[in-house]
């Protein structure tokens, strides 16, 4: 009952939800976290955790929600709001570059290794070196990395490079001409796989690194995204 009063849904969204450009997310709305709020606060929760969002029988107990609330909006707004993302950007500069290798795990994490402690491992995604996806968001600012991408090595692609940011992609002059076509609105970089570039982990290929962060918070993992897969099907 005490969510009625957090105002209407533009003026929340104008407040809260506004990216590094002042603009309003695209991704992010305030209807689908109350549409989620009533779900994850009850008293089943999920995975026998539940979202606090205070209790009646003691005095300001709904303020408590609500600065619980403020908290996870707060953290919700340092992982992705404000860069109106879902995927992880590609982000940890090593030597001055941008490994595409980065999808395996930034700041020398593996992401394909946090994998379920004893007695969960059956929730667990299965890992698979064959499959190949490409992230749908990623940064926007000049010379941007483009999404990040999983994907086996071959013979054609034994490693993966860098994304070279400072790369002048618009040369309509040259035979055959060049375009900044990797993504759209990209006005500058290109992929440079001409040398193996390890990430800060060691990794010189994309082979199995499809666990990078998605969604509000990041999930992230072999066990995360399994475990949200059991519950939330």
């Amino acid at each position: 009952s005490h969510l009625a009063g957090l105002g209407d849904h533009d003026s929340v969204e104008k407040e809260l939800f506004r990216t590094q450009t002042y603009e309003i997310s695209k991704i992010y709305k305030f209807r689908d976290l109350l549409a989620a709020l009533p779900i994850v606060s009850s008293t089943e929760g999920i995975a026998g955790s539940r979202f606090y969002l205070g209790e009646p029988s003691i005095d300001l107990g709904w303020e408590y929600g609500l600065v619980n609330l403020a908290a996870f909006l707060a953290q919700c707004m340092k992982e992705t709001i404000q860069y109106d993302a879902c995927d992880e950007n590609n982000w940890d500069v090593v030597d001055g570059q941008y490994p595409l290798s980065n999808a395996c795990g930034q700041l020398g994490q593996s992401y394909q290794d946090y994998v379920c402690p004893p007695g969960e491992e059956h929730m667990a995604c299965e890992f698979d070196p064959d499959m190949t996806i490409e992230a749908t968001t990623h940064a926007t600012w000049y010379g941007a990395p483009p999404p990040l991408f999983c994907a086996p090595r071959t013979e054609e692609r034994p490693h993966t490079g860098v994304w070279d940011y400072n790369y002048w992609c618009h040369n309509p002059w040259n035979d055959p001409p060049e375009s900044c076509d990797v993504y759209e609105g990209q006005k500058a970089g290109r992929f440079d796989n001409g040398a193996a570039k390890p990430s800060r982990a060691g990794r010189t290929d994309v082979e199995g690194c499809c666990w990078w962060g998605r969604g509000v918070i990041q999930t992230t993992g072999l066990c995360n995204f399994g475990k949200l897969n059991y519950y939330l099907g």
